[in-house]
Formats: C-alpha cells, structure tokens, sequence
C-alpha cells in the first residue's frame, strides 16, 4: 500500500464515521426496531427459554440481539439499540477496501470511497437492526475465502468458516451468500492460479455446518410447537424486485441505467469472461432463487434489497472491475474522461441528492405521533388505525411493553365468514381512559357514542378521509425515509380529530407532501 493510499483509506474512514454518527440517535424508533427492543430485554439463556415456550417468535437468530442486550435496560433505545449497527457499519468501510483489493488493488478505493458516501448504508448503519453487522460477517467471511484461493493456506478456511457462522447465527438472510459465494471456487484470482483441492471445500463447509448444527438442531426441536409469524404481503413480481434494488443501491436513473450496461458489458469486455460471469451469477442467481422458492412454497413476505445486504461488496466489486475491463478499449477518449472517476462522481452526486432528505426526515416517527396524542387525548377518547403495524410502535412510546417479540391481541370477527374483524386495545393514558382499534373495515360506529375519535392512516387513506368524511387533520409524522420494498419508502402517519365535533376544532393543517 502507498502512503497516498492509507492517507485516502483514513480520510474515507472518517468521513465515513461522521456521516453515520451524525443524527444517528435522534430519529424516533420504527417498527422494526421496536421489534429489536422487545427480542434485546433478555440475555442469552432467557432468550432460549422465551423461543422453547414460544417458537412463533423464531424469526431470527440471537446473536445480534444478545449483542444489542449488553447495553440493556436501554435508557436511551434511540441510542443504545443503534449502538452496535454504527460499530459494524463504521468498520466495513475499511473492510470493503481490504477485500476489493484482493480482487484488483486498482478497485480498492473506488470502492471504499462509493461505500463511504452510500445513503443506503448510512441508513442501515443508523437503523437498530442487524443488517450492517450482517453486511460485515459476510466481507470478512469472503476476504478470508478470497486469501485462501491465493494462498491455499487452510488457516484462512477456518477464518472465514468462523465469520460465515457468526452471520448465519445473526440473520438468516447469510444462508443465500453461504451458498452461492461457494461459486467462487471456481474463481481465478491471479495469472499464477493455484487450483483449489476438493479437502478444502469439504473442510469449510463441514466446519460451518458442524458450527450451526446447534442452532439448526434447536429450531428442528422447537417448531413444530407453532408456526412462525410471517409477514403475509407478497413478494410482487420479479422485475420490481430487481429495479427496486438497483433504486437501493444506484439511485435515480441515470446512475442506475449506467451501473446495468456496466454489467452487461462485463462478461463482454472482460480479459477473464469466466470470473465476469461468475461475479454476476453471484449477484444474479440469489435473487431468482430465493424469488421462486417463495413463491414454489407460497411462503409470503415482502421482498428488501436490505435481506441481500451481503451481496453489496460484490456489486461494488462487480461494477468497477466491469470500469476496469472498458477503459482499455476507449482509446483516445481514455486520455480525457477517466471511467471511474466519473462513475464515482455521478455516485456520489446521486447520493448526496438523497442524503441531506433522509437527515431531515424519519423512519416513521412514532415518537412524535404519541407524544401529541398524550397532550391531546381526553377521557374516553378512541383511536383507530388503519395498519396493525402502528401498534408495537405507540405502544411502546406509551409505556406499555409486551412480555415476549408481539403484544398478543385478541381479534374478534364481526361476520361468519370471517372477513371482517377488530381488535381492542383498553389503556390508561395519564389518568384518561382510552381504547385503540384495529380494524380492517372502518366504521362510523366508534363514534356513535359522542366521544372523540382519532384517527391515524397512511396518505392513500388520509386522502379518502379528508374526502368523505367529517373530520380534520390535526398532525404529519413524517415516514419518508422507511426501507420496505426499496429505499426511501414513504410510511408517514396523518393523525385526523373525526365527528361533527372535530369540524368545530381549530389548528387544522392541510396533507403536506413527502420530503421525497
């Protein structure tokens, strides 16, 4: 490494670190990450004892939110729960750098300095999840393969055993890259390519299956005890799925259009065409595996380009080394527009459209939706919502906290064939009485009784509201920033007074529009 290298190393790092820390515990927490509060109260041994009594909450492994647990009782969730995602998110910015590297010295910072600037990363370094931590298993699980592959030294093996475990035993979402990263195998690093014997591969995959065969033996016991929630949307077709997460990870459309004949050209234009079409099968294949296996078992959930989170080196890696194969072949033009520089340019010019909106805005700002609500709330008030994911959310910022992952909710039905339900939700909000509903039908019937009704809806909702009914709106919590089916994703919350009441009512606002 050069010294003008290290120098451009410290400086990414840095600015890296402060692109992250800045504002990273003061965004309300969301959905997800209420999730993460409730799974990080215990410690190891209650944590176990929790999923034998109830497998139902098995979504994910422990060992991210036994991490999270060591700063538990969180005085400061907004802070404390995001503790662990900035750590790993700060360090897989010399990470990056290190493994791309391996693949060509010349793609090494180009990589680390597009990682560096990323919104994407930023926010899922900031958000009170596993996904950065995921993120850096996965890199230094490869880097270790990768040395392995130039070295045949076994001790790398092990290496990059350890690291592909401890991933499996934080996501679920390792299992994709522990598979498919097995194609680089076939992988030819250097023109002195030293060919892998079939001992190492029998090595590291008993290895890793000997390390998560705990794990995998606990689950086999435990789940035919009840089944596992799930998230019943569906996946949407494949073709949204992939632009959604080339919108993650090369925002706005000329970025994105550039990064997609990039790799088309890849496996055109590169000297070595087999590790070109390895890399992109690498990219490629997880995506359409995992898209019909889904749908093959009709297991149902919303698709994330965040659950492929360990494929983003690769795609870095992939799109410069295809920069590195074309530039060779520009000729004349070559001495006045350098390919990467440009790329890295519009990257970072993309990014930082995004990035000063997503500081601005939130995740979805529960926080603020209750703390109005208690300023505001009279005995005998009703709330309704109009998603059941708001729930965990207020009621956490209420102060009321279930005894495992889910507040368990008796839902009654309102018809025989069972198309119509409501659940209740009684509670005592300093000293006022008030109950929240749930339904997936609404009904002028919560108001029959005189008392206020709030309402809280997402904008499509918010909208039909302001239309038909009698009612005001009387608060915007901003959601802009969420990362569902792609990033940004807009889950903002409108808060209306309804009844004829309401109509009497001062400090109506008008629907704002999204920050993005």
């Amino acid at each position: 490494m050069k010294k003008n290298e290290i120098l451009l190393l410290i400086v990414c790092f840095l600015i890296g670190f402060a692109l992250r820390f800045y504002t990273f515990d003061k965004k309300s927490l969301w959905i997800d990450e209420i999730f993460t509060y409730n799974d990080s109260r215990d410690g190891l041994i209650e944590h176990l004892k929790l999923l034998n009594r109830d497998p139902a909450d098995l979504i994910h492994p422990p060992l991210f939110f036994c991490m999270t647990h060591l700063f538990y009782p969180f005085d400061k969730p907004e802070r404390d729960l995001r503790i662990i995602p900035l750590i790993f998110g700060v360090l897989s910015i010399p990470a990056i750098y290190f493994l791309s590297r391996l693949f060509s010295p010349i793609i090494a910072l180009p990589c680390t300095i597009s990682l560096s600037f990323m919104t994407y990363h930023i926010a899922l370094s900031q958000d009170g999840r596993f996904y950065s931590m995921l993120m850096f298993l996965g890199m230094m699980g490869t880097y270790f393969f990768m040395k392995h592959l130039i070295t045949l030294k076994k001790r790398y093996l092990l290496l990059n055993a350890l690291f592909f475990v401890l991933s499996f035993y934080t996501s679920y979402g390792a299992i994709p890259f522990i598979l498919f990263s097995q194609m680089l195998w076939f992988y030819q690093m250097n023109n002195s390519y030293k060919k892998p014997h079939f001992s190492s591969f029998l090595i590291l995959n008993a290895f890793i299956l000997l390390l998560c065969l705990p794990w995998i033996l606990f689950i086999s016991l435990i789940h035919h005890k009840s089944a596992f929630n799930v998230d019943l949307s569906d996946m949407g077709p494949l073709w949204t799925i992939l632009s959604n997460m080339l919108n993650d990870w090369v925002p706005f459309l000329p970025l994105t259009t550039i990064s997609v004949v990039l790799l088309a050209l890849f496996p055109i234009l590169s000297k070595n065409k087999r590790n070109a079409v390895l890399l992109l099968g690498i990219l490629v294949l997880p995506v359409l595996f995992i898209y019909f296996f889904c749908k093959s078992t009709n297991f149902q959930h919303y698709f994330s380009s965040k659950y492929l989170i360990n494929f983003l080196p690769l795609f870095f890696i992939t799109i410069f080394l295809s920069i590195d194969s074309i530039e060779p072949k520009c000729g004349q033009l070559g001495k006045y527009f350098n390919l990467r520089i440009l790329f890295i340019t519009l990257f970072i010019l993309s990014n930082m459209i995004i990035l000063p909106l997503y500081y601005r805005g939130e995740k979805q700002d529960l926080r603020s939706l209750v703390n109005f609500l208690k300023s505001e709330l009279r005995d005998g008030d009703k709330i309704y919502i109009y998603s059941e994911l708001y729930i965990p959310g207020m009621l956490h910022y209420f102060g009321i906290h279930p005894k495992t992952r889910y507040h368990y909710i008796v839902t009654q039905y309102k018809d025989y064939d069972k198309k119509r339900f409501e659940s209740t939700i009684p509670m005592i909000v300093e000293n006022k009485r008030c109950t929240i509903f749930y339904s997936n039908v609404f009904s002028t019937k919560y108001v029959e009784d005189r008392n206020r009704l709030w309402i809280i809806a997402e904008k499509p909702f918010a909208e039909y509201l302001k239309n038909r009914f009698p009612c005001i709106l009387k608060g915007f919590f901003d959601g802009s920033f969420s990362i569902y089916r792609k990033f940004p994703s807009d889950v903002s919350m409108y808060l209306f007074l309804y009844g004829p009441a309401a109509l009497n009512e001062k400090h109506a606002i008008d629907i704002p529009k999204s920050l993005f």
